[in-house]
Formats: C-alpha cells, structure tokens, sequence
C-alpha cells in the first residue's frame, strides 16, 4: 500500500512549502502538492485561498502578488507560499507528485510544469471541471478524483474521465462500498486525511490501495477490538456529518 503525504504531512511541516516538500519527499511514495493561481498569474502551492488560514498575512491569494506571499510565514516557520514550481523541485525526482487542483483554469500550465520534471505525476482535484480541463491537454495524465457524498454521480465523473484513483474520504471508504466499486471499475482508492494510526490499520484492511496520510508517523498497525470499535463508531458520526453538507 502507498502512502501520499497529504499537503507534504501538513501537521508535521508547514504545509504546502519546499521543507515539507523536501521533507516529506524522503519519506512517502508520492507528495500532494496543492496548487492555485496568484494575484500576479504564477502558481503557487497553498491549499486555502485566504492565506490567514495558515499565515501571520491576510487577504487571499488570488489578489496577492507572489513576492507577497513568499514574504508570509506560513504556520510560525520561515517558510513562505511558494512558486509551485519551487516546491516541485524540493521533491526527490524519484517520489512522485500529486498535484492538487484547487481551482478551474490551473490545469495546463500544472501540465506544462510536469512535463518538465522527472517525477511520476498524478492531477487530482474535487472539481470535475479542472480535471476536464487536464484530460483536454493531456489525454494520457493520471488522474485522481476527490469524492463527496454523492457515490454515484461521482464514480460515473470518475468513469467518464478515465481515472486512475479515486479519492473519498477516509469515512466513506469505511462505511459505504465505494473501495469495491471503484476496484470493479478498475480505478484504484486513495482515501483522505487519515490522522490516526488506527484509522489507517483499518482502511489497510479494507483494501485500499493508497492512503493521504498527514503525518509521517501514520502507518497501519495492529489495533485491539476496542480501537477498531471506537474507529466505526468515528465512522458514523463523520458519515452524518458529510451527508449533512451534501444536502
């Protein structure tokens, strides 16, 4: 089983930057990357848009030069919002990269900046569009779809766009049968953010063939019959909730 570092392990390094990049690169088999475009036009790597999230800064990076963004300290560290290109090339070339599409319109110059690059690349994203959009450039690129609540209509996009992952989350990969489907479908099951060594030993069981960890220490292990409990009972109140944003 493979294991992505969800935004370079995002609760061990500040997340998104060229040290998790760097550092994460040494130790999973493939780096998330999360990509946006600034208010100057280049690509950075930053999961939320309004950089207070993660930052001492405010404002949003759509509206942010990308001298600006490099100047913030991205969670109490001397590490800025970065070119994604400068947080690409801080991965080993023999780790691979997921870059994760956060916006529409991103797609082709993230293809350009793979095309460039010795690692092995999969384009993943929530919004079918951007992979669209990434399918249109490049007919033969990986790619990974990020699932909501919606099962169905999500593995019929996942279907249409020739997907070699799909990604629910961690939650939906244990409670409903979308690890089965998506294996029927020939698509392999990445799901995310697993925080807990628990949770991870559990999807292992499951069958999944990859997991977005966000930390270096998860890795599956053994768990008693009470932590497996206390895991499926996590599962239920998570599945409510989810189902409750999908309304």
């Amino acid at each position: 089983m493979e294991v992505t570092a969800h935004r370079g392990f995002g609760e061990a390094y500040p997340e998104n930057t060229v040290k998790a990049a760097e550092r994460a690169g040494e130790l999973a088999d493939r780096v998330e990357i999360d990509v946006r475009r600034c208010g100057s036009g280049e690509l950075v790597a930053s999961h939320f848009d309004r950089v207070r999230v993660v930052s001492d800064g405010t404002g949003r990076v759509r509206n942010l030069s990308v001298g600006e963004l490099a100047a913030l300290s991205v969670q109490g560290s001397d590490e800025g919002i970065r070119e994604l290109e400068d947080v690409a090339a801080a991965v080993p070339s023999d780790t691979a990269i997921a870059f994760d599409l956060k916006q529409p319109g991103v797609a082709s110059d993230t293809i350009g900046l793979a095309e460039r690059i010795d690692n092995d690349v999969v384009v993943a994203s929530f919004y079918a569009d951007a992979l669209w959009e990434a399918r249109d450039v490049d007919s033969g690129i990986p790619l990974s779809y990020h699932f909501d609540v919606r099962l169905d209509r999500n593995m019929t996009t996942a279907r249409l766009l020739d997907c070699e992952y799909v990604s629910p989350h961690w939650s939906l990969a244990l409670g409903t049968d979308v690890v089965d489907r998506a294996h029927d479908e020939g698509m392999k099951v990445e799901p995310w953010a697993v925080a807990s060594s628990a949770v991870a030993d559990f999807l292992g069981t499951e069958g999944v063939d990859s997991l977005a960890v966000t930390s270096p220490t998860l890795t599956p292990d053994d768990v008693g019959r009470l932590e497996r409990a206390r895991v499926l009972t996590e599962v239920s109140s998570v599945l409510e909730r989810l189902r409750g944003l999908g309304r």
